[in-house]
């Protein structure tokens, strides 16, 4: 049995999108697993593991603070296990896929495909985790696909609290997996296994959600978007790949 765990906020919720991700899971994961949410419950949920959540709000960087803050709580919870997969509200399974599957570690950049004159906050974030990994002389890849990941609980936690990722706002994923992992190689490409539906534009890493999303989809694992991604075409395509209701919904 494998947690899945979903942090969330339900104020920043967009549409449907837990909704459409849980029967995501529900339909692909070859496993067994049990789900934990940490944060804001819906009424509408049922058949999860709840660990309430305030957001971390009046901070600097408090959205990367509160993801950490969350994912911290679930790792010291006393009935979390041994391994868990992240998932978020905004990710979906597209075709089955075996738990061995997911371990596979999806190396989004190399350091060399950094951009470092990039300032948005979030690309910052990236800059300083990988600085800090490539000096503890780790490999410095970004695994931050936004795609599941599987982790191991005690591990992640250990990680977070020897690179003081909550005071420093660092990005878990690259964390983790260029630490475990020290001879970490470009394995699997992010892009290969899937699509990310972001600024509703085609580039080398994003994808316009308009069009022939079935055709774009093809053979692809997971979706996954931002809030300008979710256009109304984008809406469609989930509603008719997971029309039906999971065992979480009331």
């Amino acid at each position: 049995m494998v947690d899945i765990y979903y942090p969330y906020v339900e104020s920043e919720a967009k549409w449907h999108e837990l909704k459409y991700s849980l029967r995501s899971i529900e339909k692909h994961f070859l496993f067994d697993f049990k789900v934990w949410i940490t944060g804001d419950l819906p009424e509408w949920i049922t058949n999860v593991n709840h660990i309430p959540h305030n957001r971390c709000v009046g901070m600097q960087e408090n959205t990367t603070y509160d993801a950490i803050a969350k994912l911290l709580a679930f790792c010291n919870h006393p009935h979390s296990g041994p391994g868990f997969i992240r998932m978020y509200d905004d990710v979906y399974v597209l075709r089955e896929v075996f738990l061995d599957e997911i371990k596979l570690i999806k190396v989004f950049q190399t350091w060399e495909e950094i951009d470092q004159d990039n300032y948005e906050i979030w690309y910052r974030q990236l800059i300083r985790t990988l600085e800090l990994v490539k000096k503890h002389g780790y490999r410095g890849f970004s695994t931050e696909s936004h795609f599941p990941e599987f982790f191991e609980t005690g591990k992640m936690a250990s990680i977070i609290r020897f690179y003081y990722a909550l005071e420093n706002r660092l990005l878990t994923s690259s964390l983790y997996y260029n630490t475990v992992f020290s001879d970490l190689e470009p394995g699997v490409d992010a892009a290969d296994v899937g699509i990310r539906f972001y600024f509703n534009r085609d580039s080398k890493y994003y994808h316009s959600s308009e069009g022939d999303l079935h055709f774009k989809c093809q053979g692809m694992y997971y979706l996954n978007h931002n809030d300008s991604g979710l256009t109304d075409n984008l809406k469609r395509f989930l509603e008719e790949s997971f029309p039906n209701k999971s065992r979480f919904e009331k």
